[in-house]
């Protein structure tokens, strides 16, 4: 699968044409992980978003209290996290860390995606706009657990 399939298959990126894949798919490197390696850490301030291209990610959330964290998800092959860091520069919410050796996990910086909107107003729009949704339905959903 290469970067395109993976942002083809990432629900912020649902609606966007070919050559806008395209043109995303330049800003986003490539990494691969060993188990337990850190990808971000939770109060950390936020810079990059992360795709899953190949294995798993644990996202963690430390409890004060105990010192200790919980894996609260693990994310697999075409999703993403830490895309609030697109949207506003607060700080980490959680931990993630490779699950498996050989997570392969491509990265934008906030700044190259920045960039990217402002050239293609377009892009940024449709994008935005899908993740917006996505808060939205988490935060609905939230009111009723």
């Amino acid at each position: 699968m290469d970067l395109t399939d993976l942002l083809r298959n990432v629900e912020m990126f649902t609606g966007l044409t070919e050559p806008q894949l395209q043109k995303l798919s330049t800003i986003f490197e490539l990494k691969e992980y060993h188990q337990n390696e850190v990808l971000f850490t939770q109060g950390e301030q936020g810079a990059h978003l992360y795709l899953v291209k190949k294995g798993f990610v644990e996202v963690i959330v430390n409890d004060p209290d105990t010192s200790s964290g919980r894996t609260i998800v693990n994310l697999g092959p075409g999703q993403s996290v830490g895309e609030m860091a697109l949207v506003d520069q607060g700080v980490r919410s959680a931990t993630v860390r490779a699950a498996i050796d050989g997570t392969v996990v491509a990265s934008a910086s906030r700044d190259a995606f920045n960039d990217l909107c402002e050239k293609d107003t377009a892009t940024g729009y449709r994008i935005m706009r899908n993740i917006a949704a996505d808060l939205s339905f988490r935060i609905r959903r939230r009111r009723f657990d």
